[in-house]
C-alpha cells in the first residue's frame, strides 16, 4: 500500500493530546514511510500537556506541526491515524485529504480505509508497530536513528500497559525487540515522574471533596489549568490505590470543557459503556467520553456557560450536572453528597456509608 503511494506527502495526525504511545507509534510509521520513498510528517491539535510526554518529545528530538486550522494540513494527500481510528474531532480536515491507514489497539471502530489494522487484545499501539519492525517492515537493526525509534516505542508500550502489568505475551515479545536498541539513558530520563506544586493542589482538592459510595468514589477538583490537564488522570490513579475503592472518577473544569477520568478494576465496569450511560451523545451522535478495560475519559464542551465570569457559580453548576447524570447509574450519590454537606456544617463526623451503583456495567 505504502509503495502504491510512493512520493505523496502524508500526515500522521495524532488524536487528543499528544501521548507516549501515540508518539511512538507516530515515530515508527514515520520511519516505515521513509523506507518507502513516502514523505511523512507528524502533526497534532491539541498541545503536548503532560510534563512527561514533553519532556519525551524533546529528549528525542520529535518534529511535529501543530494544526489549528483545515489549511495547515492542505500540504498533504494522504492521512493515517495512530493509537485512534477516529480523526481529532476539534478540527475540520480537508475535503481532499485521503485517510490511508489505521492501526490501533482499541475497541474495534467501523473504519474505511485501505489499510486497518486495529487490535484490542495489545496492550499498546507502538506494541504493534514494533511487530511491524521485527517482522522486516522497516527492521531497526543497522538502521540510521534506530535507538530514537525503539526508545519512543518501548516507552509507548511501557506506558500504556501500566509499566507492564497489562501487558500480553505479544506485548512482552514486542519490547523484547525493541528494547535492544534502546537508549536508555533518554529512558531513564523520560520515565522519571515529577509531579508539580499545581497538580499536587488538584490531588489536595480532590482528596479534600472526595465523596465515596460503598466502592464507588467521586471527586471534583474545581478549575484546572489547561496545562495541568493530566493532573486529573494522576490524581484518578492516586485515589484509586485507597483500599475499600474498586472505581473513580474525576472531574474538573479546564478552559470551555468539562473534562474528568474514570479508573475502575471492577470485572462489571465497562469504561466506554459507563461513560455512555451517564453523559450520553453529543448532538452529531459521538458520545462524550470513551474508554478501554481498565479507564476511560470523556470531554463535554460548556458552550454558552464557559462565559459565565462567576467561576463558583459555575464550578456549582457543573457539580450538580455530573452529579445528577451519575445518580442514573448510582442512585445513592446525591444522598452522600447531602450527608457529606451536613457533617461539614455540623461537625459531627458521623459516616454512614449506603447504597451500591449498578452493576449492570
Amino acid at each position: 500500500m505504502l509503495r502504491s503511494i510512493s512520493g505523496a506527502p502524508t500526515v500522521v495526525l495524532i488524536t487528543g493530546h499528544p501521548d507516549p504511545d501515540a508518539l511512538g507509534s507516530a515515530l515508527a510509521h514515520q520511519r516505515i514511510c521513509q523506507e518507502f520513498g513516502v514523505p511523512c510528517a507528524i502533526a497534532h491539535v491539541l498541545p503536548v500537556s503532560h510534563r512527561q510526554n514533553r519532556a519525551m518529545v524533546k529528549l528525542l528530538n520529535i518534529d511535529m506541526l501543530q494544526a489549528t486550522k483545515p489549511e495547515d494540513l492542505a500540504q498533504f494527500k494522504f492521512l493515517s491515524l495512530v493509537d485512534t481510528s477516529t480523526p481529532e474531532p476539534t478540527l475540520d480536515l480537508p475535503a481532499d485529504l485521503r485517510l490511508l491507514t489505521v492501526v490501533d489497539h482499541h475497541k474495534m471502530a467501523e473504519v474505511d480505509a485501505p489499510f486497518v489494522d486495529i487490535r484490542p487484545h495489545m496492550g499498546a499501539s507502538s506494541s504493534i508497530y514494533a511487530e511491524y519492525m521485527a517482522g522486516g517492515l522497516a527492521p531497526l537493526e543497522n538502521a540510521m536513528g534506530a535507538s530514537r525509534v525503539a526508545t519512543a516505542l518501548l516507552f509507548g508500550i511501557q506506558t500504556d500497559t501500566d509499566h507492564f502489568t497489562l501487558a500480553t505475551a505479544a506485548d512482552f515479545a514486542a519490547a523484547a525487540y525493541v528494547r535492544r536498541f534502546v537508549d536508555s539513558d533518554v529512558l531513564k530520563r523520560v520515565g522519571r515522574t515529577v509531579v508539580t506544586a499545581s497538580a499536587m493542589g488538584v490531588l489536595g482538592r480532590a482528596l479534600g471533596e472526595l465523596l465515596v459510595v460503598r466502592d464507588f468514589a467521586l471527586a471534583g477538583v474545581g478549575h484546572v489549568p489547561q496545562g495541568d490537564r493530566d493532573a486529573i488522570a494522576t490524581t484518578a490513579d492516586f485515589i484509586m490505590q485507597r483500599e475499600d475503592i474498586d472505581t473513580v472518577l474525576v472531574y474538573g473544569i479546564v478552559e470551555d470543557r468539562i473534562d474528568g477520568s474514570l479508573r475502575t478494576d471492577s470485572p462489571s465496569v465497562e469504561p466506554a459503556t459507563f461513560l455512555h450511560t451517564v453523559f450520553g451523545k453529543d448532538r452529531a451522535g459521538k458520545p462524550y467520553g470513551g474508554g478501554r478495560a481498565d479507564k476511560g475519559g470523556f470531554q463535554i464542551p460548556l458552550g454558552v456557560l464557559a462565559e459565565c465570569e462567576d467561576k463558583d457559580a459555575l464550578w456549582n453548576i457543573v457539580t450538580q450536572i455530573v452529579r445528577t447524570r451519575l445518580a442514573k447509574v448510582i442512585p445513592d450519590i446525591e444522598r452522600e453528597y447531602e450527608r457529606k454537606q451536613s457533617d461539614t456544617h455540623h461537625h459531627n463526623g458521623h459516616h454512614d456509608e449506603t447504597g451500591r451503583y449498578s452493576r449492570e456495567f
